[in-house]
């Protein structure tokens, strides 16, 4: 039988995607492209009210082509109407590898389509941000055993992958449940042959300790490059988003980050049009982004989830002001990422090559910035040094050598 994953959402999610998919192989199914399909997998999101109406239409298109739907993920395990929709099947994530009658393989060997693979590392949130679903449907933290993602991390490299990227839904949190911590689980990695990048997703700010920086300066294969989520300049908006810190203790940490790592760069989460936003907490907002200096900033605007306290907060702004306020932020977030991507100009950068176009080669520094150089040679799969010339769109252009 013939099957085909559609993933929405987050790294954890193309994870999860990925243990599916290799799943579906050992039990006989074969991997194909959608038109081809009988059946269609759709592993769904519900950060926000988009990713759950994407995937609602996704589900219609397959039971109207005719394809047998099963339906999993994040959005199946609070209150929808996946259920209402008729002809689909519904498999909690506990459930789906049992129901559906699979190998039961609990670790995944590749990444299709990507020359970084990703490999979660934990699962669930205990930080109860007031806007937030996550906690509710993804549950307590559960750290995975370390001997397991060392030996998931063994066989990718042992099939060619040189970089891997820890992800989880919050990986700071890793060990608390299990009385190990991220350091121990880093040096065990660190020590598997054949991986010479290791990226950490995101980290929220406060798991950052002076100690757990200090290590990553001095580990040599963690890459520069922190992804910490901002969500707002205003402290009174990081108050009832109640998130565990204030623009101050932000600003410090990365100030102390800065310090221990030489030349690491910063991106973040932003959100716009919390309930209450005001045009001044806004422009706070917007004054954080630009002294912080991020390369990237992945800017959201609010959705509100009916589980969630902040569904209910009073002050709610409407779409258009969250769309207007979106498009200066991002305009402020590129004028702030070209302030500091040209300090790269004249410079020497490592890529892992990612892809090819004609004679262009594409993929990322250690800093997590996108690099594209032409070469008449042939790159795959390889770390390269090129020099970095100019910047267009957002992206480093670069001379091999």
């Amino acid at each position: 039988m013939k099957a085909t994953i559609k993933t929405y959402g987050c790294k954890v999610n193309q994870y999860e995607s990925q243990l599916l998919n290799e799943n579906l192989e050992k039990s006989g199914y074969e991997l194909s492209d959608y038109r081809e399909s009988e059946v269609v997998i759709v592993n769904t999101c519900c950060v926000t009210e988009k990713a759950e109406s994407e995937a609602r239409r996704f589900v219609r298109k397959g039971l109207q082509d005719g394809k047998r739907v099963w339906i999993t993920g994040c959005a199946v395990r609070k209150e929808n109407d996946f259920a209402l929709l008729p002809g689909v099947e519904i498999f909690e994530d506990k459930e789906v590898l049992t129901r559906l009658k699979l190998a039961g393989i609990e670790g995944i060997t590749r990444f299709f389509h990507h020359t970084r693979a990703f490999v979660k590392i934990e699962d669930g949130c205990e930080n109860f941000c007031s806007y937030c679903i996550i906690p509710y449907v993804r549950g307590p933290v559960r750290s995975r055993n370390q001997d397991d993602i060392v030996r998931e991390v063994e066989n990718l490299a042992g099939n060619g992958y040189k970089e891997i990227v820890l992800t989880g839904v919050d990986i700071g949190a890793y060990g608390r449940d299990t009385f190990t911590d991220i350091v121990k689980l880093l040096d065990a990695i660190s020590r598997v042959e054949g991986i010479k990048r290791i990226r950490i997703s995101s980290m929220e700010v406060f798991h950052l300790n002076v100690n757990l920086v200090e290590y990553l300066a001095g580990n040599g294969l963690v890459c520069p490059h922190l992804h910490i989520p901002l969500q707002s300049g205003s402290d009174r908006i990081l108050a009832l988003m109640k998130r565990r810190y204030g623009v101050s203790d932000y600003l410090r940490k990365l100030d102390m980050i800065r310090k221990k790592i030489p030349h690491v760069t910063f991106t973040t989460d932003a959100m716009v049009g919390f309930p209450g936003e005001s045009e001044e907490d806004f422009n706070l907002t917007c004054r954080a982004i630009e002294r912080c200096g991020f390369i990237k900033v992945h800017i959201f605007r609010y959705s509100g989830r009916k589980e969630t306290p902040a569904y209910y907060l009073g002050g709610q702004v409407p779409e258009s002001a969250k769309k207007e306020r979106e498009s200066v932020l991002k305009r402020v977030a590129e004028m702030v990422s070209f302030r500091i991507k040209k300090d790269f100009i004249e410079s020497p950068v490592e890529i892992l090559v990612e892809r090819k176009k004609g004679n262009a080669f594409h993929g990322y520094s250690l800093n997590y910035i996108p690099v594209f150089f032409n070469s008449a040679k042939e790159f795959k799969n390889e770390i390269v040094k090129v020099r970095v010339k100019d910047i267009k769109n957002g992206k480093l252009f670069c001379v091999a050598g």
